[in-house]
């Protein structure tokens, strides 16, 4: 029996697995009652698709071992990364963790998340302009944490050159934090579609990451926004109150 059709028949059984999963969901559990938190049938069909894909990588690594390296393997090993990236990013979305509030020093937290963040920046660089004598704001450290990652990957992915510069300082009564690059910008027609689920304009973007980003601010109390300028680059400003 050749690589292609062991990798066929893994597969097939797989899908098989997945759909048989869904409508065996489907017929089993009854239209949700008012009220009912529709997030949790789809956090249960991810879970239903996870256990299969979890199945076929299993299955390709001890393919692996038998036969050798074999790009095919390689291929459908990296589109199940690629669905377990879309997966764990969907459960996210639909439920984020209650915040964890406390009053942080908004500068020493971005300081340390770019500390962290700087050598996936490379050569491009990572600039500091942080206003001194900021009010302490109201966050969660860790979800606060993904913001700032998920915004500082954004402006890598999108530089051609650098540097990103990240910025706080005062708005009225609210404290901010920008990210800003030097990338090809937003074209206007699109940044409507900035934070809805499943957008992106990464050639192998998920498109979660942004609506992410707007539910964990929006649970802060914040806002943010998008300024673009196609050739000139982005800057993403996140606003919090005090």
């Amino acid at each position: 029996m050749t690589v292609g059709i062991i990798i066929g028949l893994i597969v097939g059984i797989a899908v098989g697995a997945i759909i048989f999963g869904g409508r065996r969901k489907k017929s089993g559990v009854q239209a949700p009652a008012e009220g009912e938190d529709i997030h949790s049938l789809a956090r249960a069909l991810a879970h239903e698709i996870r256990n299969p894909l979890n199945t076929i990588k299993m299955n390709i690594q001890l393919l692996e071992e038998e036969f050798g390296e074999n790009r095919k393997f390689e291929r459908i090993e990296s589109e199940i990364d690629r669905l377990e990236r879309i997966l764990r990013s969907f459960l996210q979305y639909t439920k984020l963790p209650t915040p964890a509030f406390e009053r942080t020093d908004i500068n020493e937290l971005v300081k340390e998340r770019v500390e962290i963040f700087r050598p996936k920046a490379g050569e491009i660089g990572i600039e500091l302009q942080l206003a001194q004598n900021l009010p302490r704001v109201r966050i969660d450290r860790e979800l606060f944490s993904q913001v700032l990652q998920n915004l500082l990957q954004n402006a890598v992915d999108a530089s051609q050159e650098g540097p990103i510069i990240v910025e706080t300082g005062r708005s009225g009564k609210n404290v901010y934090v920008a990210v800003a690059d030097r990338g090809t910008g937003i074209p206007p027609e699109l940044l409507d579609k900035v934070f809805k689920p499943y957008f992106s304009t990464k050639k192998n973007g998920v498109g979660i990451g942004m609506a992410v980003v707007k539910k964990i601010v929006e649970a802060h109390g914040g806002k943010i926004q998008i300024q673009s300028r196609t050739g000139k680059g982005t800057r993403v400003v996140v606003e919090l109150p005090t």
